[in-house]
């Protein structure tokens, strides 16, 4: 951000250049003038004037509109854009990968629940760019996560915690599963468990074994069987 503010800026746009920092990973947050003139002002600049800046965003209107339902700006998507031309080069913010279904459809989790849409992304993200047991590693941690999410629904964590009350790791959660006729989970979604834990395994914790394109692929088939079902199970979709 340092960075940012030396290139010399008026004050709406470093302004503007603040929402465009502090939305880098979700464009929707926004923050109100105030906020925005105490970061200014942290920074070594003299007091802010909170209306006179919130009457200069409210006419950029292709720079900033207001956050729904609250007190705070966020950036346009016309100005994201543009900003991103300007200052990725000055703060190498990494390019965000684009959004592909190269392991799982992204859309079979879409509006389920947030993490677990971040966690679809980055499967697909390290598979596409050839990070093969980072992708093994977060699919264990799906299906970790579909699995303790199924016994929430139910009312039934205790089943799947530890002493300690934490969860079971992904070997413990899929014995306990599977010795569990109440849920009715099908012959093809245990298979697609079993087979992935020996790959999540070796990528988790076999320092000698690394992960190839054809080893996710071999097991992809029924990761996505046993995700839907345990989605369904959850009552997720």
């Amino acid at each position: 951000m340092q960075s940012i503010d030396n290139t010399g800026l008026t004050s709406l746009k470093r302004a503007c250049a603040i929402l465009w920092w502090i939305g880098r990973e979700d464009p929707t947050v926004g923050i109100s003038t105030g906020e925005i003139c105490k970061i200014i002002e942290s920074t070594g600049h003299p007091k802010q004037n909170v209306s006179r800046l919130a009457n200069q965003l409210s006419k950029a209107k292709k720079m900033a509109t207001r956050v729904p339902g609250q007190n705070a700006w966020r950036l346009h998507p016309n100005g994201r854009k543009k900003l991103d031309a300007i200052y990725e080069p000055i703060v190498d913010v990494p390019k965000k990968p684009i959004q592909t279904n190269s392991v799982l459809p992204k859309n079979l989790f879409s509006g389920t629940r947030g993490y677990i849409e971040k966690t679809v992304f980055q499967i697909n993200a390290s598979y596409d760019s050839g990070l093969f047991d980072c992708c093994a590693v977060m699919c264990r941690r799906l299906l970790e996560t579909l699995i303790i999410e199924l016994y929430e629904s139910v009312d039934r964590q205790a089943d799947i915690k530890a002493s300690d009350n934490n969860f079971l790791m992904f070997a413990d959660l899929l014995s306990i599963l599977e010795q569990n006729q109440s849920f009715n989970l099908s012959r093809n979604g245990l298979q697609g468990l079993r087979d992935f834990k020996k790959l999540g395994d070796l990528s988790a914790h076999n320092r000698r074994f690394n992960a190839r394109r054809e080893d996710v692929d071999r097991i992809r088939d029924g990761i996505r069987v046993a995700s839907e079902e345990l989605l369904h199970l959850a009552k997720l979709i």
